[in-house]
């Protein structure tokens, strides 16, 4: 019989062949790609799972995942006590620059076990790649006093590192990383992991000259749309760290419903490889949940949280939204 693209042949002694389509193999090369740029060495003893949210302050929260009279002052207490987390992404320092005094105020109350892994300014990471008439600058004073607002968390070792994430327009190149390098020694002493926003840094490339640079990367689970990252868990430092910013592919059409995705539990069982296999290659891998509409990033956390066996079954509550 004559072959068709995609379609059984059947040959001589009846054997059946599938011929794959020219969309398969690029699928497959795709796949292979990602395979290659998050190679690393095999797995050693897992290190420790660090589970949080980007955030614990929202009004949203209320009546869902938080009681419905809850004052803003409680949550941070309702968060670590009574969820039980060991980690928490602080966001709001991408928006404005933080204060010393809240951070004070943090290092202070800290449970044990907990820690911090704190965003930093879009002054910093952003608004250098406004301009196409002139290369982007570090501004080493404005790392410095982010820095500073910093520190007393550093001083109490509660920071387990600071997230940078770029924006799309951010291309590869040499312009780009002589940027990258000058940051990270902006912010000697500390550890920083680097999130890209272009699917144009998915390459071998990145993942080796991290490594070279001791940066750790940011694996995102996140819509396959525009210029949006793959999955790529990779580890370039002895920390890990992958962000759940949901599947909404809804992402660039109306910012407002961004993060608003539940995970089934299904999807979150399919990640529990990638999860352990990025544990086995790092001192600490941080899963942060980004999903905050309505509460469905605490949901997710405490669901994933138990499938990791790290807790006992998930509350009630969190798990089916039942309001408090």
């Amino acid at each position: 019989m004559r072959s068709t693209t995609g379609m059984v042949n059947l040959r001589s002694g009846g054997r059946a062949c599938l011929k794959r389509s020219p969309a398969a193999g690029l699928r497959s090369a795709s796949r292979a790609r990602r395979r290659q740029i998050s190679e690393n060495p095999e797995p050693r003893k897992m290190g420790d799972i660090r589970l949080g949210t980007s955030g614990y302050s929202f009004g949203g929260w209320k009546g869902i995942v938080y009681p419905s009279n809850i004052r803003e002052s409680e949550m941070f207490a309702y968060y670590t006590d009574y969820f039980r987390l060991n980690t928490v992404e602080i966001n709001y320092t991408y928006y404005t620059m933080p204060s010393r005094k809240v951070f004070e105020s943090y290092a202070r109350r800290l449970p044990d076990e907990f820690d911090f892994t704190v965003k930093l300014y879009a002054g910093i990471t952003h608004e250098p790649w406004l301009s196409a008439d002139s290369a982007p600058d570090v501004d080493t004073d404005l790392c410095s006093r982010f820095l500073w607002a910093i520190e007393p968390l550093a001083e109490s070792g509660r920071l387990g590192c600071l997230l940078a994430q770029f924006p799309p327009r951010m291309y590869p190149g040499r312009v780009s990383w002589d940027y990258l390098l000058r940051l990270r020694d902006a912010f000697a002493g500390q550890k920083l992991v680097y999130e890209f926003r272009n699917k144009a840094w998915v390459s071998p490339g990145t993942i080796s000259k991290l490594k070279q640079a001791d940066i750790g990367y940011c694996a995102v689970d996140e819509p396959q749309v525009g210029p949006l990252m793959p999955l790529v868990p990779a580890v370039t430092s002895d920390v890990a760290y992958l962000r759940f910013h949901g599947r909404n592919t809804k992402w660039f059409e109306d910012s407002s419903v961004r993060y608003d995705y539940l995970y089934s539990e299904r999807e979150l069982k399919k990640m529990l490889p990638t999860i352990k296999s990025m544990a086995g290659r790092s001192k600490t891998v941080y899963i942060q949940f980004n999903n905050c509409h309505a509460g469905a990033a605490l949901r997710n956390v405490k669901m994933m949280q138990y499938l990791l066996g790290l807790d006992v079954p998930p509350l009630q509550g969190v798990l089916f939204g039942a309001a408090f």
